[in-house]
């Protein structure tokens, strides 16, 4: 099997991967998603918007290094950079800390959003080589709650994620990590050791291609503003310093703050070796950005609701086939489940 056309589901999205993984259910430790505060999305201006600043920057990265390298791709370019950019978001921290989490709540958020925006204008394009918003939302969180299942079973327990796809995400996670060291060969100047931490190559050089910034001068005022915030914030220059340190890129590659665009929007421009962010898209984030809390309260009251009851022969075919960590912990949640109905049904 040709392992180079299965592994761009997660191209370098482990490239400073730490050991903070959880790897066996006996080490799992659930939380609850109400000791969660959320203070840096609701409290910290401008981290909704940095946030999704990031992953939007990071998918048209993972646009670029595909093309440049003339990597195939197998299950479609757009949701492989949206692991990409989820992963490599992940993995800003260490650990899985408050503030991280909180990242990662606003990016699936924004896709929820957006979700809920074009059903509202029944404007969904289902003939897009985008994965719908509402795809996009489940496919962000799971891949993160796959990748470390005892910090992040509050997402799961909050209604995030239902049973049916809860159940596999950590294979998903498992399964991205198995090309992990194949892809760090060839297109990065990091590799692994014994304990998955990344350590340069001995051969990485210096003087190699990398990511620059540029923006164009605008004439509204609120764009004026937003690059006056670009170039102030320290975000943008860890983003491109974190990805020049590990990226293998065959030319450089430009990212432009762009004005003169129709809508909100971003895409990687192979013409001109660039990224495109239009400032329009930054105003969408801050415009999202006030619906965010209406949002995590909704499914929050929708949290009892999110668990699917699964019938005893469809239960059965699902533990005898499931072999991640979630195996036991999921068994003794649906065994509880049924007890419970047989109690109901017998009243």
């Amino acid at each position: 099997m040709n392992i180079k056309l299965l592994a761009m589901g997660c191209l370098f999205t482990f490239f400073q991967l730490s050991a903070q993984v959880t790897e066996k259910a006996e080490n799992i430790t659930p939380s609850t998603f109400s000791n969660l505060t959320l203070d840096s999305a609701f409290n910290t201006p401008h981290f909704y918007v940095e946030s999704n600043l990031e992953f939007a920057l990071l998918h048209e990265l993972a646009h670029a290094i595909i093309e440049l390298n003339n990597i195939p791709v197998l299950g479609g370019r757009e949701k492989a950079a949206d692991q990409i950019a989820t992963m490599f978001m992940m993995l800003n921290s260490r650990d899985v800390d408050d503030d991280l989490l909180d990242q990662m709540v606003s990016i699936s958020a924004e896709w929820m959003i957006e979700w809920q925006q074009e059903v509202e204008h029944s404007s969904i394009a289902f003939w897009d080589v985008h994965p719908l918003s509402i795809q996009r939302f489940y496919d962000v969180t799971c891949l993160v709650y796959g990748a470390a299942v005892d910090k992040l079973e509050r997402i799961r327990k909050e209604a995030w994620l239902p049973y049916q796809r809860a159940w596999d995400c950590d294979l998903e996670y498992q399964q991205n990590r198995e090309t992990l060291s194949w892809l760090a060969d060839n297109y990065s100047y990091v590799t692994f050791d014994e304990s998955w931490h990344p350590v340069p190559k001995a051969n990485a050089g210096t003087g190699r291609p990398t990511v620059n910034v540029q923006y164009i001068t605008p004439s509204r005022p609120a764009h004026k503003a937003i690059v006056q915030w670009l170039q102030s914030s320290e975000r943008v220059a860890y983003i491109l310093g974190r990805v020049n340190e590990a990226i293998k890129l065959p030319k450089p590659v430009t990212i432009y703050f762009e004005s003169q665009c129709s809508e909100p929007d971003a895409w990687w421009n192979p013409n001109i070796d660039g990224i495109i962010i239009c400032y329009e898209l930054i105003e969408q984030f801050e415009q999202n950005e006030k619906r965010l809390k209406p949002l995590i309260n909704k499914l929050k009251g929708e949290a009892n609701q999110s668990y699917l009851f699964l019938f005893p022969s469809k239960y059965e075919a699902l533990i005898s086939t499931h072999k991640g960590v979630l195996r036991e912990r999921f068994i003794q949640e649906m065994e509880q489940m049924l007890k419970q109905n047989k109690t109901a049904q017998s009243k």
